[in-house]
């Protein structure tokens, strides 16, 4: 019975940047961090190469598909970074609400506490539609009634639990 050797070593998985030299790295990362403030020929000059050659480099490196490939990584990866999720949002205006509070702003903190609670789903908002001028006033008692049982039941689960048993039973 022969012993199972030692198990083969997993491939690390290719990127972009492994192609490059460094030079060639530098020269889109000054791009990439840069953009629209810089030209071809200042990233290349940032990159390390000659004065001389630095307008024929800037112009040829980007005809070389391998940094055309990583510089589109790179602006791929930015890109996702700004990328509006619930948890970035949230942390957004958590940010903001914190840093006007520090400034000594707190009554402008409420706009974002109020966006913080909506974006979390704490805070319902309720649009009513519909001209309440035409409802009897036993339609606007209902009505009225009705709202505020929706909104006892949004804040207060418990009350919620037990509103739901009363209506299960008729």
């Amino acid at each position: 019975m022969t012993k199972p050797g030692p198990k083969p070593m997993v491939k690390p998985k290719w990127h972009p940047m492994d192609d490059l030299t460094e030079m060639q790295r530098r020269f889109v990362d000054h791009l990439v961090h840069n953009q629209g403030r810089t030209t071809l020929t200042k990233a290349a000059l940032e990159a390390g190469y000659s004065p001389a050659r630095a307008t024929i480099e800037g112009s040829e490196l980007m005809d070389n598909p391998k940094v055309v490939k990583y510089y589109r990584y790179k602006l791929n990866e930015i890109n996702r970074s700004y990328t509006v999720t619930n948890s970035n949002y949230l942390l957004r205006q958590q940010r903001l609400s914190e840093a006007l509070e520090k400034k000594g702003k707190e009554e402008k903190c409420g706009i974002f506490e109020n966006l913080i609670g909506k974006a979390s789903g704490q805070f319902v908002e309720t649009h009513l539609h519909g001209d309440i001028s035409e409802l009897s006033k036993q339609e606007k008692m209902h009505e009225i009634r009705r709202l505020k049982r929706i909104q006892k039941e949004t804040i207060d689960p418990v009350a919620s639990k037990k509103l739901i048993g009363r209506h299960s039973d008729k």
